[in-house]
């Protein structure tokens, strides 16, 4: 892994998880354990292998699991912030406003840290992040309706259609990126979504629309939003073959 300029990520880890807790009981589906370690370590040791130094943690539903775990960070060789999001369904664009102040650099990556991906995806959205104002990664399926989807002209990420019923593309909006600190402005002008949230494709739609550069790679690696059984042992054993190369 090359090493980054970027030294800072927001990691949203407020939602409540609902669909997954009947597998995984009631905790913080970042904190679901895979292969002896909870998700969100995984994703963590990534992002530190990379050079990223200091983490905000946007924080909620069994708040204190992540804050006992994982504490100020030193034992894992970071610093951690930690943020609370009022409203768990407040939307994304709004937890991540909540690292707004704790974030200083001109870029930084924002994750969704209940999601699961190859840490081989950061160095692709990494080689691009010199390039463009901000680096969004997509994952060719489908069935591509109940996830954003991108709007591409040329190499430039125009819009994230959330939900569509006729999305624009076959790629869907993975929740791994690298965005510009303007995001936060953008933020305070993103409206209520039909269901009642602020959601960060929208916000993102924003920054496309101000004329910044937004750059895309499209993963062809592992990555998978969590639902089901299926899903988490898929997981189970995708870390277990990780962890043996």
């Amino acid at each position: 892994m090359a090493k980054t300029k970027i030294k800072e990520a927001v990691i949203v880890v407020a939602g409540l998880g609902t669909r997954l807790q009947p597998v995984i009981g009631e905790i913080p589906k970042s904190m679901t354990k895979y292969n002896t370690k909870p998700l969100l370590e995984y994703i963590v040791g990534a992002l530190r292998d990379l050079g990223v130094e200091n983490f905000v943690f946007v924080v909620n539903y069994k708040k204190e699991v992540i804050v006992d775990y994982f504490g100020d960070g030193s034992k894992f060789g970071i610093n951690i912030k930690y943020v609370v999001q009022e409203n768990p369904k407040g939307g994304t664009a709004d937890a991540v406003s909540y690292a707004h102040g704790k974030v200083r650099g001109e870029k930084f990556f924002v994750i969704y840290g209940d999601n699961v991906f190859d840490p081989r995806i950061l160095d692709e959205i990494l080689a691009k992040a010199d390039r463009y104002d901000g680096v969004l990664c997509g994952k060719e399926m489908q069935n591509v309706t109940q996830y954003g989807t991108f709007r591409i002209e040329g190499d430039l990420v125009k819009e994230i259609a959330e939900k569509s019923p006729n999305p624009p593309s076959k790629i869907a909006f993975t929740g791994l990126m690298v965005l510009p600190s303007a995001i936060f402005d953008v933020i305070n002008k993103t409206g209520i979504s039909v269901r009642g949230q602020k959601e960060l494709t929208e916000s993102i739609g924003l920054l496309a629309k101000k004329g910044l550069r937004l750059g895309y790679v499209v993963a062809d690696k592992f990555w998978i939003d969590p639902r089901n059984k299926e899903d988490v042992d898929a997981i189970e054993k995708f870390y277990e073959q990780l962890e043996v190369k």
